[in-house]
């Protein structure tokens, strides 16, 4: 009797898979409003039922397509303890947009439709909305800074969080607007040596 739910479990992961990965491909070459479930449902070779069974809406799928690192980025730059709070942060700020470009213009359009009216998500375990998730993020590597010494302790944590995530989303904005010419992750340590590092060089310590 377990072998056989072990079966079902792996078998379940799978079709789970395949209907991401047709999503992603579908949605890529035709743009989200022109792909149908039933759409994905045929390139997964499953019945529209299974796309049901797993994704309650067609939206759901640019949630998932978002998760796989994307909302560890900060966990992640926290845990280098090689790195000083500039490279961390850079790390960080070059991530974001490599994240974004990695699951393609067409499908970070809709996910900034999405979040444009922000809904309930869980991520990571916790019911938020993804600008709330970003700016606690934001807020801890900031914290982080303070924890090892890096930044003083007076440095207004909330407002520098909204100031450096109102960047990030702005640079992810312009280059859905311009079809991916306009920066992209490659002149992220560029854009934080010329704007974020000044910025936050009064709250340096030493």
């Amino acid at each position: 009797m377990e072998k056989k739910i072990k079966i079902r479990q792996v078998r379940a992961a799978e079709t789970r898979k395949r209907i991401i990965s047709a999503a992603k491909k579908l949605i890529t070459e035709n743009g989200f409003e022109n792909v149908s479930v039933e759409d994905i449902a045929k390139e997964a070779e499953v019945s529209t039922g299974s796309f049901y069974t797993y994704f309650k809406r067609k939206e759901d799928i640019i949630e998932e397509l978002n998760q796989v690192n994307f909302y560890r980025l900060a966990e992640i730059a926290n845990e280098m303890t090689d790195k000083d709070f500039d490279d961390r942060m850079k790390y960080y700020c070059r991530e974001f947009l490599a994240e974004i470009e990695r699951v393609g213009i067409a499908i970070c359009r809709q996910w900034i439709r999405n979040n444009i009216a922000p809904v309930k998500m869980v991520i990571s375990d916790r019911e938020t909305t993804k600008y709330e998730h970003d700016y606690i993020a934001m807020r801890s590597l900031l914290e982080e800074g303070v924890r090892r010494g890096e930044l003083t302790d007076g440095v207004p944590v909330g407002e520098l969080a909204l100031f450096i995530n109102a960047q990030l989303y702005g640079l992810m904005v312009a280059w859905c607007m311009t079809d991916a010419s306009v920066i992209g992750s490659e002149k992220t340590d560029l854009f934080y040596e010329t704007i974020l590092k000044p910025a936050l060089m009064p709250y340096r310590q030493g």
